[in-house]
Order: structure tokens, then C-alpha cells, then sequence
């Protein structure tokens, strides 16, 4: 029998575990909603809150303690904590709404608020971001006190001085500058603007920025990018909105770049992702040996990549709302943190890879019959529910048939595939389900 191509199969999947395998479970606090979780070089976990406060945790979340000093401006009680970021030596930057840029060197337990030249406004979103340098950390602040009151600002020396930064060619319209962010890797500066306005980056200071989120094939440039995170190995990651109308993707899913931000990848293998309208990823973070943690704000929940974002599952199991939330972290010794809306920040506490407590959500998968002619069907068994997409292949990589994508419950199936437009030869069938693969050979006979 001749070889004249060679088709792959993939079924992929991803999926929640089982609701009896818990992975989660509460610590003790803190008594307040989360904002947004960080961690630091002591493993430190510091959760921001919408009341003037952060709370920090020295025993991986058994205790919390209240650290609003200097915070706390003795007017209103509900100042948001935005954002937190990390310094060179564990200073933190607390980014607080309606108050201004905030600095502690002391983990917490006093902040100073920074003069970044703004009166800043009761109604003013903060956002802050960190770059670490051999003897010093760069910031970046982005203020947004409505349309006609956006600045950015930077500094060079950890926050004692900042200079304006240049909007230039931003357009006059852009409605929010929801978060600004560093990289690592480069001089680049990046906004990503709310209410659908785009992500944009300059390589000059604010000389000239460039959108970068238009799609020349697909014509898309409505994405929402609410948050952009580096991993230690510099690759960029962003976590974007759901948009019913996307071109790339219905689904809030995370974008990864290998390539300081020049081009972009949607990362959708396994994004099980059940609430669509709306939806957005609230927080990103790296674990150890490529890991990556991702979190939305409605209940699709807590998603995990053991392979840098290639593919993902769903990590829901003990946690409550289904999941949603506004932040995660991990420390440096692997522990994970998440921060489920209105509730206590739950923890997972690693002392192996977590990638090997996953089994695979596939138990059994074959094809027949084998040899086929004319079509060909696809048997497997799912331990829980799962999002199920059937490509085809052709050898050099190209889709030749419309992929089947379908959330599918726990249980056996049953898939059709007509094969009476391939040529007789060889093919591979592969299953796979979170980066683990069933695979076997098909044969076409004419």
C-alpha cells in the first residue's frame, strides 16, 4: 500500500476533573474581597482589597494581616487596590484608585504614596507596572480619570522621580488606559486600552506608538486586552475579554508572544470556556518548568498549561462560584494561590510538579473500522465533561476539513467522519487531552 499522505486526527480536549478530586482549598482570609494576589521573593502572599487595604500572609494563608498604613487616608474606606507589583528587593507598588502610586519597602507593613505630578482624582483608575534592573526598578503608571484625563508617567529610579510620558499619536478618543506593562526583554512599553480601543506599543518612549492588535487577514481589531503578564523565560502573555463577535475567538483566552511582542498567538487548545458574554481573564501567572496559571472573572474559573500555554484544563475543583476570580499567584516554592470573587483566597500547596496529579480526562479512544473505506469511526470515553474539537490534517500541517468542536459530558461516544475523499495510504488518529496523547494508524483502502 503506497503512502501518498499523511492525516492527523487530533481530538482535543480539555476539561475539569472530577468535583470529588479536590485541588483547592480556603485559607483563613482575609476578611475582604480580593482585588488582585502577589507574591514575593520571601513567599509572601499580599492580596489587594477594594477597602484601603492589603493583607499579607508569612504562612502560606493559616494567618492574614491588615497593612493599610499609609493607605488608609482617613476620608473614605473604599479605596481600591488595583493593582500590585514587585520591586527590586521586594519593594512593592500598590496601585490605588482615587489615591495615587503607593510604595513599601518594608513587606507591607507602611506605604508612602509617590509623586507622580497628578492631582489625582476621587474618580482616577491607577495602574502600575515594574521593570527589575540590576540596581534599580523602572515604573511605569498609567492614570485614567475619564477620556479627557489620561497620563502616563515613568520612572527610572524605583519611584523617587517620574517623567511624563508622551501619548503622541494615541488616538484622541482612547476611552481608558486599563493597564500599562514593562517588558523585560527590551526598552518596549505597552497600553492596553479598554472599551475595545486596542493594545499599543512603543519602542521610544511615547515618542510614537503602534497598534498591534489589528489582524490583516482577519480584519479584527475589537479584541479587549485586559492584562499582560511576562514568564521567566520573557515570553509575553496577555489575558483578553470575550467578544461575541471575534474573529479569533468567542472565548476571554490568553495570547502568548515568544517574540518580545512583534507577533501574537491565541492559545485556545482546551480553553474550556462556558460563559462567553463578557467574560475576562483577571490574572496570569508561572509556576515552575514552563507552568502557567490563568484566572476569569465570570465562572469558566482557574485554567492550568503545563507546557507554557500550548495546552490547558480547567482547575476548578474546590473552588467556589464555579471558579471566578481576580487574581492569581504563585510563590517561589511552587504554592498556588487564587482569589475567588467575594470569597477567601484558596491555596493549593505543591510540593511536586502539578501536572502530575492530571489524569487524563480520555480513558479510551479507538478508531474503526481499520482498514476503512468510506468512513471512519472515532470510540472514546470521557471521565468528566469536556470540550471536544476533531481536526484533520493534512501532512504539511493544513486543516482539510472543518474541525468539530462540542462541549461533550462525561461518558462514551461516538464520532462519524466521511474518509471517502482520501486517497488510500496511511494515516495517524491522535487523542489528546492537556498536552497527554492516545494515539494509533488508520488505514484507507479504495
Amino acid at each position: 500500500m503506497s503512502l501518498r499522505s499523511l492525516v492527523l486526527f487530533a481530538l482535543i480536549v480539555g476539561a475539569s476533573m472530577p468535583a470529588a478530586a479536590q485541588f483547592w482549598e480556603s485559607t483563613d482570609g482575609p476578611p475582604a474581597s480580593v482585588t488582585c494576589l502577589i507574591t514575593d521573593a520571601q513567599g509572601y502572599v499580599y492580596a489587594g482589597t477594594p477597602f484601603s487595604a492589603v493583607y499579607r500572609t508569612t504562612d502560606l494563608g493559616s494567618t492574614w494581616e491588615r497593612k493599610d498604613k499609609g493607605i488608609d487616608d482617613g476620608i473614605s474606606d473604599f479605596k481600591a487596590i488595583n493593582q500590585l507589583a514587585l520591586g527590586k528587593d521586594d519593594v512593592l507598588f500598590a496601585a490605588v484608585n482615587g489615591l495615587g502610586i503607593l510604595r513599601s519597602t518594608d513587606h507591607g507593613d507602611n506605604w508612602t504614596k509617590l509623586d507622580i505630578g497628578i492631582t489625582i482624582s476621587p474618580t482616577a483608575r491607577l495602574s502600575v507596572s515594574t521593570k527589575l534592573l540590576p540596581f534599580s526598578t523602572q515604573v511605569f503608571v498609567g492614570y485614567d480619570a475619564g477620556a479627557s484625563s489620561l497620563f502616563l508617567r515613568f520612572s527610572e529610579d524605583g519611584g523617587d522621580s517620574f517623567i511624563e510620558i508622551p501619548k503622541s499619536n494615541l488616538p484622541g478618543a482612547m476611552s481608558s488606559i486599563f493597564e500599562t506593562f514593562l517588558s523585560p526583554n527590551s526598552d518596549k512599553m505597552f497600553i492596553l486600552v479598554s472599551y475595545n480601543k486596542g493594545l499599543y506599543r512603543s519602542s521610544n518612549r511615547g515618542t510614537s506608538w503602534t497598534r498591534i492588535d489589528s489582524d490583516p487577514q482577519s480584519g479584527e481589531s475589537n479584541d479587549n486586552f485586559l492584562t499582560m503578564r511576562a514568564a521567566p523565560n520573557g515570553h509575553l502573555y496577555i489575558g483578553r475579554n470575550a467578544l461575541a463577535g471575534s474573529a479569533k475567538s468567542e472565548n476571554a483566552v490568553v495570547l502568548r508572544s515568544t517574540d518580545d511582542g512583534e507577533k501574537w498567538e491565541y492559545k485556545l487548545d482546551g480553553w474550556d470556556n462556558r460563559d462567553v458574554t463578557n467574560n475576562k481573564v483577571t490574572g496570569i501567572a508561572f509556576g515552575k518548568n514552563n507552568e502557567v496559571w490563568a484566572i476569569t472573572q465570570l465562572s469558566s474559573g482557574v485554567f492550568y498549561s503545563s507546557n507554557g500555554g500550548d495546552n490547558w484544563i480547567s482547575r476548578n475543583e474546590g473552588l467556589p462560584g464555579g471558579g471566578s476570580g481576580n487574581g492569581v499567584t504563585v510563590t517561589k516554592d511552587g504554592h498556588i494561590f487564587a482569589a475567588p470573587t467575594g470569597e477567601a483566597v484558596h491555596r493549593h500547596l505543591s510540593t511536586s510538579s502539578v501536572g502530575e496529579s492530571i489524569p487524563s480526562v480520555v480513558r479510551t479512544a479507538s478508531v474503526s473500522p481499520n482498514p476503512a473505506r468510506d468512513v471512519v469511526h472515532v470510540r472514546f470515553t470521557l471521565a468528566s465533561d469536556a470540550v471536544v474539537m476533531v481536526e484533520l490534517f493534512s501532512s504539511d500541517g493544513a486543516s482539510v476539513a472543518a474541525p468539530y468542536h462540542q462541549l461533550l459530558t462525561a461518558g462514551e461516544h461516538q464520532l462519524m467522519f466521511p474518509t471517502s475523499d482520501l486517497a488510500s495510504g496511511v494515516y495517524a488518529w491522535t487523542v489528546r487531552s492537556g498536552g497527554a496523547a492516545q494515539s494509533g494508524v488508520l488505514s484507507i483502502v479504495r
